[in-house]
């Protein structure tokens, strides 16, 4: 639990990632941890990405809004091209 609490603070410090693919690098904005689940997936196992609220569940734009193929074709990556992006800004810090 602590592992988690931890990666999930090191997620919240690189702000929105779907923010910064767009160019807007700002920390300050809270992000709520997404958990990209398929098939079933349980969420303890799902990989994770930090999304601001707008980005996660708020609006027509949202991945809770879009499902995952429509949050894909709206904004030209999928969650797991985010997940790559967060994985590659954590392994660099």
């Amino acid at each position: 639990m602590a592992n988690e609490k931890e990666h999930y603070a090191k997620l919240a410090r690189l702000g929105c990632i779907l923010c910064r693919q767009n160019g807007i690098i700002d920390t300050d904005t809270p992000v709520e941890i997404h958990h990209i689940r398929r098939y079933g997936q349980p969420r303890k196992t799902a990989n994770t990405i930090p999304l601001c609220m707008w980005h996660h569940r708020l609006g027509n734009t949202s991945v809770h809004s879009l499902g995952h193929k429509g949050f894909q074709k709206y904004w030209g990556w999928s969650e797991e091209d985010l997940h790559e992006k967060v994985e590659k800004l954590l392994n660099d810090n």
